[in-house]
């Protein structure tokens, strides 16, 4: 199981970060533009320190601007830890072939089992499906299927879903087998704190006082 927090707050990062569970990062340009993070090389590289001060092991920055070869070259240059996320439509497998880097690459805006075929068919570390919003343009019932079909077609490139809007959503997928998740830092802030949980953790504190 991978986890990845998918934001650009730091504020969320720095609640999480001493959890131990959580792989990486991914972020994107309208995740920064929530966050009130400046879209730019000079802040996305103050974010790859601060994430790996905190401890995460990977941080996965998309590519932006008119030049998304030079773009993805100098998000890997930031650091190791880096990986450089690519749209999977044409300009983006050009691009991706130019940078050269197919295991710090992770495709994203995936909707078909085509891109996810071509994805692994480049070598890509990671590709990114979009599971509510292929759900909310067509069907629960065709997005699942479409992810199950996705699922086969992955070969050795990791499926890292992500576009998802409740726990429900991770949980079903988590069910039928998917295993490496971004999540929305309204997820991941308290998807580990059922009230049934919260109310046994009370049960036991109550019951050591009257030990």
């Amino acid at each position: 199981m991978k986890l990845f927090l998918d934001t650009a707050d730091t504020r969320v990062w720095d609640q999480l970060a001493d959890t131990g569970y959580w792989h990486g990062i991914t972020t994107n340009p309208l995740l920064l533009q929530r966050a009130g993070v400046p879209c730019t090389l000079k802040s996305l590289s103050a974010l790859y320190q601060h994430a790996m001060a905190m401890g995460y092991g990977e941080l996965h920055i998309q590519v932006f601007g008119d030049d998304w070869v030079d773009c993805g070259r100098a998000i890997l240059a930031m650091g190791p830890n880096t990986r450089v996320k690519v749209p999977a439509i044409a300009r983006g497998f050009k691009a991706a072939d130019a940078i050269g880097s197919p295991t710090r690459t992770t495709f994203t805006a995936v909707y078909s089992t085509g891109q996810v075929m071509a994805a692994s068919a480049f070598g890509a570390a990671y590709c990114a499906p979009y599971y509510a919003r292929l759900s909310e343009a067509t069907s629960q019932q065709i997005a699942d299927q479409a992810f199950d079909q996705m699922a086969v077609a992955t070969g050795n490139t990791e499926l890292l879903v992500a576009s998802l809007r409740n726990v429900d959503q991770v949980a079903a997928l988590a069910g039928r087998g998917f295993s490496c998740f971004a999540l929305p830092g309204a997820i991941a802030s308290q998807w580990t704190d059922p009230a049934l949980a919260l109310e046994a953790v009370s049960d036991f504190e109550k019951a050591a006082v009257l030990t």
